[in-house]
């Protein structure tokens, strides 16, 4: 889908505090062997603070840094995965509205897994089409029963927020191109039972074709979002300067995926990303508002951001840098 007079004003993060990962490892949370595949240095913890308290942290930053008239915003998108508190809180959206804007808007959360960030663009850049503004948030905050570090083998979960404010006119960053990919097909798919197989490798067997199944259609999806998004911005994959990838760790990246389309770490922000953790939707907006702040980013630049929701869909925007940011990194 191309996106005509669709601009990112503005850009910021909320994160906890760093937490170093050789910690985690001396003190038996965390394999060394797993830490070691992965890479990251530090993860960041956000302690006794609410995801969607940081959430709102974010958007009063990027309302701030815009300078938009608050009258003329009207939807807030909050995109999140876990509980978001505080006690008593059943709809972060209006809540992250609520205390981000001194006034009225449409109020939307959506749930779309580590996609989240990717669709409210989207659906952001509807709203600004026909002629709003509109703030993209995302939280989340690490509340699993196991520690963090042994949530599974594939990342580690930080705790942040993420804001963008969408309008048209100017920006840092133009919106180009999104697409969004859904393949559901195995969202239901259940564990085999190995007693119903009369032997081990009958059941080994079985269990191999299903995941390699899975793992081709997610794989095949990915890249065709990918190739749309690109066709769709007229652009291919050597025109792209930075890719903002999720911050999943070393150990499962799909080097055939960066074959493909010609990415390696030095045009990623891993080295920001190895000290943050993954936090779900909203990694590609920690990279964008690293590359802008830091200047890494030139007017012209073309960015690729891209999200993945649990295997089951997949996001992609290609954003062109517009100008320099107004704001300090502190502000």
């Amino acid at each position: 889908m191309r996106w005509d007079d669709v601009f990112i004003r503005s850009c910021a993060v909320a994160l906890g505090e760093r937490e170093p990962v050789a910690d985690a490892v001396a003190a038996g949370r965390y394999d060394p062997a797993i830490s070691a595949a992965h890479g990251y240095e530090s993860i960041s913890v956000a302690g006794g603070r609410h995801a969607a308290d940081m959430a709102v942290d974010a958007a009063r930053a990027a309302i701030a840094r815009s300078a938009v008239d608050p009258d003329d915003i009207n939807i807030f998108i909050h995109a999140y995965v876990d509980e978001q508190g505080p006690e008593g809180v059943d709809e972060p959206a209006s809540y992250v509205q609520g205390m981000a804007h001194d006034g009225r808007a449409r109020a939307l959360a959506l749930r779309q897994g580590c996609n989240g960030t990717i669709a409210s663009l989207e659906v952001g850049a509807m709203y600004v089409s026909s002629g709003g503004t509109a703030v993209l948030t995302s939280a989340d905050k690490y509340a699993g029963e196991s520690d963090r570090y042994r949530n599974d083998q594939g990342c580690v979960p930080a705790d942040g927020a993420t804001a963008m404010v969408l309008a048209r006119g100017d920006g840092i960053a133009r919106l180009v191109a999104t697409e969004i990919v859904g393949d559901g097909r195995f969202s239901g798919l259940t564990a085999l039972d190995p007693g119903q197989f009369a032997d081990r490798q009958e059941f080994r067997k079985e269990q191999r074709k299903r995941v390699v199944s899975m793992m081709r259609a997610m794989t095949e999806a990915r890249r065709d979002c990918v190739r749309a998004a690109l066709e769709d911005a007229k652009i291919g994959p050597g025109d792209v300067r930075h890719w903002l990838m999720p911050y999943s760790g070393r150990f499962i990246v799909d080097r055939e995926f960066y074959a493909e389309f010609g990415i390696d770490d030095e045009r990623t922000t891993w080295d920001l990303g190895r000290t943050v953790g993954h936090l779900t939707g909203g990694d590609s907006v920690v990279g964008l508002t690293h590359l802008v702040e830091t200047g890494a980013a030139a007017v012209g630049d073309r960015v690729v951001m891209l999200g993945d929701s649990a295997g089951f869909a997949f996001g992609c925007a290609v954003l062109e840098v517009a100008g320099k940011p107004a704001w300090r990194a502190d502000d």
